[in-house]
């Protein structure tokens, strides 16, 4: 009779340690202190234009932050919470960075993001591609720190090319840095190790299939986070080439009755 007894009563032990450790990795760890940094703190250089600050700092990057209207003279609110969105541009697009910035300033994305809206920065690599996520994770924390109304706790990468395939390296290297990550058209290769340190953040990725030299090694890192990572999707077009994600895409997902958007997909998880 005990014999039978044990038995149900191991395998409850097994199935609570197995529930407990399952949300333990699926647990996400955010950043305990930002890092100050006086190289990447300072300001050189500082203008304005249009919706848009203008920066240079120290340590060589140059970068445009939008803040919503309420929070440009009241950037050290520290109860606004916003969420922040750091945007990548491809291998030689320092001048076309912004164009993946407005993506998110537009006030249709702004009104439905958050109660009031969304902080959107945007990096030039300081070659013609980005490079060392070291230091670009110590460059966005020095950011927040300067702008107290951002939630360092609540930040999204997007990604296009080989912004796309940095955003995931960045994530794979400081694992608390982002709540999501946007890889659009990216060939970033993960390993087993990073996947597991990633498994908390919720990915999204797009690839095309005619998309020689990319898709053979971005479409595998896109599955795997898709199957294994925190509320992830992962979208295959057969002909679309190199392309970057937009916020009308659809991830295949149907919520409600309704096919989910990219925007959908962002808006769900800085509000989760």
């Amino acid at each position: 009779m005990k014999k039978f007894i044990l038995i149900p009563s191991i395998m409850v032990v097994f199935i609570a340690v197995c529930a407990f450790g399952y949300k333990k990795i699926y647990e996400r760890k955010t950043l305990p202190e930002l890092n100050f940094d006086a190289a990447y703190y300072w300001v050189t250089e500082s203008s304005v234009s249009g919706i848009w600050k203008y920066e240079e700092n120290p340590a060589g990057y140059k970068y445009f932050l939008y803040l919503p209207p309420k929070y440009k003279n009241d950037k050290d609110n520290e109860n606004a919470k916003l969420p922040l969105i750091v945007t990548f541009h491809g291998s030689c697009e320092k001048g076309k960075a912004l164009s993946y910035g407005r993506f998110f300033t537009n006030q249709s994305f702004q009104s439905q993001v958050f109660p009031d809206g969304a902080a959107v920065l945007v990096p030039q690599s300081r070659q013609d591609y980005f490079t060392d996520p070291h230091s670009m994770s110590l460059f966005i924390q020095n950011v927040i720190i300067r702008n107290k109304c951002i939630d360092k706790e609540n930040i999204i990468g997007y990604g296009f090319s080989q912004g796309a395939k940095f955003v995931v390296e960045l994530a794979c290297t400081e694992p608390r840095l982002f709540k999501g990550v946007i890889s659009g058209s990216g060939f970033y290769q993960i390993s087993k190790k990073e996947l597991l340190s990633v498994l908390p953040i919720s990915f999204y990725f797009t690839t095309a299939a005619n998309d020689a030299g990319i898709f053979e090694q971005g479409s595998p890192t896109g599955k795997l986070c898709a199957r294994f990572c925190k509320d992830s999707r992962y979208v295959e077009f057969p002909t679309r080439r190199h392309f970057f994600a937009e916020l009308k895409d659809k991830t295949g997902i149907t919520i409600g009755g309704k096919e989910e958007t990219l925007q959908d997909w962002i808006i769900s998880v800085i509000n989760r």
